[in-house]
């Protein structure tokens, strides 16, 4: 339901960043925004720089930004070599982050499936670490585990819920940009079936069919920039629609 001004309006699960504000304002599109999650960069700085110098694996994983907020994070508190091997990600910005660490990556994917299905072809990797959260989904160690790689598991950051009770009444859209923010968002609320969802990738979408029969609209590119501009585009051209009725 459009807003008093006639604007749709979009209720993002995680608060959003001005110039993304801005950019929504400037389109037409109302914000409601609310962070669902809250992550804190906690770790073991032993196993951390154990496991990121692990001389039993051939490859490190990062499927998040988060992950390597926390390995700079352990950078900047102490001194750390990083050796030479290879490195896989998921989205483009973890992939930048780790690059202005001096960590270049070896091939980047849109999901975490679709780099394990990457890793499995590395011929010479038959095991990993894996830098991720204490929600991180199965569905990557479960592939290359199933591909006979061994996978550590290296949480480094911690996610928690921060469910709460929203009106949705006069919602027109969804952004959700993690399944987490999905389980979050609908352990204490429902949406009319017709709202549209928009997501950050592969593995969120799966989580919203998980937990209704919404259109998801997935963005071109894992990132929030991809997600806001799919948002603008489809409120654009829903207008052009209403005024040719």
């Amino acid at each position: 339901m459009p807003d008093k001004n006639g604007r749709p309006v979009v209720l993002s699960t995680r608060v959003l960043e001005d110039e993304f504000l801005q950019k929504l304002d400037d389109a037409g599109i109302s914000v409601k925004q609310h962070d669902f999650i809250q992550v804190s960069h906690e770790f073991d700085k032993t196993t951390f720089r154990e496991y990121l110098n692990n001389p039993d694996s051939q490859a490190r994983i990062f499927t998040s930004k988060n992950a390597v907020f926390s390995l700079e994070k352990l950078l900047a508190s102490e001194t750390i070599e990083i050796q030479q091997k290879k490195n896989f990600t998921v989205g483009i910005r973890a992939t930048e982050m780790l690059q202005e660490l001096g960590v270049e990556t070896n091939a980047r994917a849109g999901n975490a499936i679709s780099l394990a299905q990457i890793i499995a072809r590395n011929k010479g990797v038959q095991s990993v670490d894996f830098f991720c959260g204490n929600k991180a989904l199965d569905d990557l160690p479960e592939y290359l585990e199933s591909k006979g790689i061994r996978v550590h598991k290296e949480i480094v950051y911690k996610t928690e819920l921060v469910s709460q009770r929203l009106n949705t009444a006069d919602v027109d859209a969804m952004i959700f940009l993690s399944p987490t923010a999905v389980y979050s968002f609908f352990k204490e609320n429902n949406l009319n079936p017709k709202i549209p969802c928009f997501c950050i990738g592969a593995t969120t979408s799966e989580a919203i069919h998980f937990r209704c029969n919404n259109p998801r609209i997935p963005s071109n590119e894992p990132n929030l920039e991809s997600v806001i501009d799919k948002v603008i585009e489809h409120f654009g051209i829903q207008k052009f629609e209403d005024s040719k009725i």
